[in-house]
């Protein structure tokens, strides 16, 4: 190493010294762009690209993780193991970033119905480029053969299939019993992270005047408490808060005792 007088590096190493600032600095941003880019490829998949690996969905992710990650390794080992390490940072930093209510709607997306009242929702279907054969494969593997049995069944972001029964279908029902039954409905959570799903509302037709006044009987003066809250049918608010404890406008209508 050459120094100057006062034993400072010399100009010509001054700027080797900052150009290789500089690229690293372009590494990272370049890491992060394809890490991003990557997601977003998968989103455009579909739900159905996890949920159920058919041959296409399967060499199309391969694909894209080999494509998107050919900028990050093609130096040689060194850059590898960078890119391979850069690319662990990000997962966990998206991972924690997907714990926020409004990134993880963009990261991961909402779940979409599917089946309503026993009917197929065609349009949510194509959306998600999840075939009727899939589906019906998935609710058959989970024990419900026929649509008719389902009041709901939910494509979750994380690629599963959930599905409510109807009342008079769920495992030792209360129809083969012979004993009288409540119907309960979908909980729709209206209350995530402390963020109103105003269309979730919408669709247990309530408004946010119905959900400020509900939340004023629970003892909560504005929903930036509450974790998770729900409708259940026809007009009882359960709002489970975020220091752990649930408030329900129907305590009774629980099978377990919220605490305040």
């Amino acid at each position: 190493m050459r120094c100057g007088p006062t034993g400072s590096l010399t100009g010509t190493e001054g700027r080797q010294a900052e150009m290789g600032f500089v690229q690293i600095l372009v590494y990272v941003l370049q890491a992060f762009i394809v890490f991003t880019a990557a997601i977003l490829a998968t989103r455009l998949l579909g739900k159905s690209a996890i949920v159920q690996l058919t041959p296409f969905d399967l060499m199309a992710i391969v694909i894209i993780g080999t494509v998107v990650a050919e900028p990050l390794v093609q130096d040689g080992t060194i850059g590898a193991l960078l890119g391979a390490g850069l690319l662990v940072l990000l997962h966990v930093l998206f991972s924690r970033l997907a714990l926020y209510g409004r990134i993880n709607k963009v990261l991961l997306g909402e779940p979409t119905i599917v089946v309503k009242h026993g009917r197929l929702v065609v349009e949510n279907l194509r959306r998600n480029n999840l075939s009727v054969a899939q589906l019906l494969a998935i609710l058959r593997s989970s024990g419900y053969p026929y649509l008719d049995d389902i009041e709901f069944a939910l494509l979750e972001p994380i690629g599963q299939v959930s599905v409510l029964p109807r009342d008079g279908a769920r495992p030792v029902s209360p129809d083969d019993l012979g004993l009288p039954h409540t119907y309960r409905g979908l909980p729709l959570p209206v209350v995530l992270d402390g963020i109103v799903k105003s269309e979730n509302l919408a669709l247990a037709r309530k408004d946010r005047a119905w959900l400020e006044k509900e939340l004023d009987r629970l003892g909560l003066k504005d929903p930036s408490r509450v974790l998770y809250a729900y409708v259940e049918h026809p007009d009882t608010l359960v709002a489970h808060l975020k220091d752990g404890t649930v408030r329900a406008g129907r305590p009774e209508r629980l099978h377990y005792t919220p605490e305040r």
